[in-house]
């Protein structure tokens, strides 16, 4: 999975990009992968904005001699000898004058030349558009906030509307053209992700999904109870004010007291039931003006039910936030209150919870951690100022109320199996390390996202004994339209490192420093290659989609265990970092796997870590402890 400001060794929520297909008759921009009707204009990006002030330049298609090795290298901790060996001969044939790397590499060097971004299609449809499986937990990462105290009974209300008022304001900002262009040291990074997550929805269909959206959405949204309600936040005024938002959101709390048939379950399911159901939906009474209405949006409110006190036994309050997060917890309580499609999904409830679900095609998690401190900065900014008294003159919501049948209601019934299984299944461990920040480890002179990338493989090793094909995301926003590349953060320093750590291995603390130095430095070379365009992965990707768009055989390359073994990422990770004590959180990416997101602040870290109960060989508490002891541990000898 691939997220502020984007460092060479900084991540992002991991799973593709967006895009546009502009039509004459509607407000919408569409984009449905590679199969293009007449009205997409190629290589149009999804958003009508201009954001980026100084050009910037193509993702580059690396040398293939130079792929070849770094491939190599980055697989000799995960293979036997005699495997190696054989893969070594397979990678020699392919990148021969006779085999089939330099001519699929020419025919990619052509795509280059022709698009303003030869993986930006692939990867949107590949990684994301074409992903099949439920979107929660596996592709849409959740945002959890700080915990908010609420006073008064209202004092929710208030919140919301305010956190309304914030969106829009943010969305103003970014309309407005006038947002300064980020830089990497002296590269300017691509601005345009940044109107890539407000108004754009994915829309269910079959094989590949569809993009949608609009720069003109003046309404939003709010689901509560199940219940879905319309709310128009932009007037001839402007904004609506803060006195008309709180009324708006308190009239919807009022009339959501009776439950609401839990339709947004189903969009949890996994895509080709959704889309089938979805085309089912469609055909019933007035459904389709009010999924019109949902996908055209300028984002998704939803008001929660306090969780019940026994969520919390087992788990910290973090813990239980990141599954309400991504999942609304279970179908008893807020499953049924989200619409999953939506690229912004904010969740507010009475209990004190603030989080965030985002649909992963447009874009990675950066924008979208800007978005979401600005607007607890913009609450926050309000705390203390005089409430607008209710207004009773304010545009009243207006009740979406779906139609269904036999077989939707069966329909409803699966989906909410789907969602309640995977979120029982979904094991999370979140925690703020307090021990030390990015200052600290900054001080004994090491890269701060090297170290606890260093930190993960030492603890996977630890607890299983192997070396992990562990993936790290890396933003490539210093190219247009660009996404991500993996650093292959494995490496036989790292290997070498985590041997080293172990138990019962008696090594010196100057020993242990030396290694570890290693490790940290070979992690940081394969972070500046990856965030340079020059990494493995997604020249590798681009060669195999030629072949298979020129109908060609898959090479033996990607047939062979080298490849198949350093793409099953048992160890997905990515650093997302916020002001504000917030993190991301996503599930693992293989059923054997462990994901971890990381908020690495000057002082502290937030972590989310997660694997699947279902899974007997992970285990998701014990590797929250030991990388807490393993982080603790590298500090000391980095101290010496």
């Amino acid at each position: 999975m691939d997220a502020g400001t984007v460092g060479l060794g900084s991540s992002s929520l991991e799973k593709p990009a967006m895009y546009k297909v502009l039509s004459n008759v509607s407000k919408y921009t569409v984009y449905n992968g590679l199969r293009r009707t007449p009205s997409v204009l190629r290589g149009a990006p999804i958003t009508t904005l201009n954001l980026n002030k100084q050009p910037i330049p193509k993702q580059p298609v690396p040398d293939l001699k130079q792929t070849a090795e770094r491939y190599l290298r980055s697989l000799k901790p995960l293979l036997t000898d005699n495997e190696y060996k054989n893969t070594e001969r397979i990678v020699g044939e392919f990148i021969s004058h006779t085999g089939a790397g330099p001519r699929l590499h020419a025919k990619l060097l052509e795509r280059y030349q022709n698009t303003d971004n030869w993986m930006k299609e692939w990867w949107l449809e590949v990684a994301y558009l074409g992903y099949r499986l439920p979107v929660i937990v596996h592709s849409s990462p959740g945002t959890v906030g700080p915990p908010v105290i609420f006073q008064r009974s209202d004092d929710v209300y208030v919140y919301a509307a305010r956190l309304v008022a914030a969106v829009c304001n943010y969305n103003e900002m970014v309309k407005s053209e006038k947002m300064i262009q980020e830089m990497a040291r002296n590269d300017p990074l691509d601005m345009q992700p940044y109107g890539m997550i407000l108004g754009t929805h994915r829309q269910p269909n079959k094989v590949i999904d569809k993009l949608l959206h609009t720069d003109e959405a003046k309404h939003i949204i709010v689901i509560s109870n199940n219940n879905f309600f319309k709310l128009c936040v932009v007037d001839e005024n402007g904004i609506l004010s803060e006195g008309k938002l709180v009324a708006a959101v308190k009239d919807i709390a009022d009339r959501s007291c009776t439950r609401g048939k839990p339709v947004g379950i189903l969009t949890g399911n996994d895509r080709d039931t959704w889309a089938k159901d979805y085309g089912l939906l469609l055909e019933l009474g007035n459904n389709k003006n009010i999924i019109k209405d949902i996908e055209s949006s300028l984002f998704i409110l939803c008001l929660d039910k306090d969780l019940p006190k026994d969520a919390f036994k087992e788990k910290n309050n973090a813990s239980v936030r990141a599954v309400q997060t991504m999942t609304g917890y279970s179908s008893c309580v807020n499953a049924g209150n989200r619409w999953h499609d939506k690229t912004v999904q904010y969740i507010v409830s009475a209990d004190g919870y603030i989080g965030m679900e985002y649909e992963h095609s447009p874009c990675e998690g950066v924008p979208v951690a800007v978005l979401h401190d600005y607007v607890l900065k913009y609450i926050a900014t309000r705390e203390n100022s005089a409430r607008d008294g209710r207004s009773a003159d304010f545009p009243r919501p207006e009740l979406l109320k779906f139609e269904t049948n036999d077989v939707i209601d069966c329909a409803i019934e699966v989906a909410t199996d789907t969602v309640d299984k995977l979120s029982d299944d979904i094991d999370m461990e979140c925690f703020t390390f307090e021990k030390f920040g990015a200052d600290a480890i900054k001080a004994i002179k090491l890269s701060p996202d090297s170290f606890i990338q260093i930190a993960m493989q030492v603890t996977f090793y630890n607890l299983q004994r192997k070396a992990p094909a562990h993936y790290e995301s890396a933003a490539l926003r210093r190219f247009i339209n660009a996404r991500t590349e993996c650093i292959r953060s494995t490496s036989t320093e790292s290997v070498e490192f985590a041997k080293v750590m172990l138990p019962e291995e008696c090594k010196s603390k100057q020993q242990k420093k030396e290694v570890m130095i290693r490790a940290i430095n070979a992690h940081k070379e394969l972070a500046a290659q990856a965030a340079t365009g020059q990494g493995v992965d997604r020249h590798l990707f681009g060669l195999k989609m030629i072949a298979k768009s020129e109908g060609m055989e898959l090479p033996e390359l990607y047939k062979d265990v080298g490849y198949t073994r350093s793409t099953y990422f048992n160890l997905t990770s990515s650093q997302v970092p916020y002001k504000s004590a917030s993190f991301m959180c996503y599930g693992p990416v293989v059923p054997d796997g462990y994901g971890c997101c990381y908020n690495p602040r000057p002082k502290d870290i937030l972590f989310a870590c997660s694997s699947f109960k279902s899974c007997n060989g992970t285990d998701t508490r014990e590797f929250a402890r030991v990388l807490q002891q393993t982080l603790s541990d590298m500090r000391e000898i980095g101290s010496e």
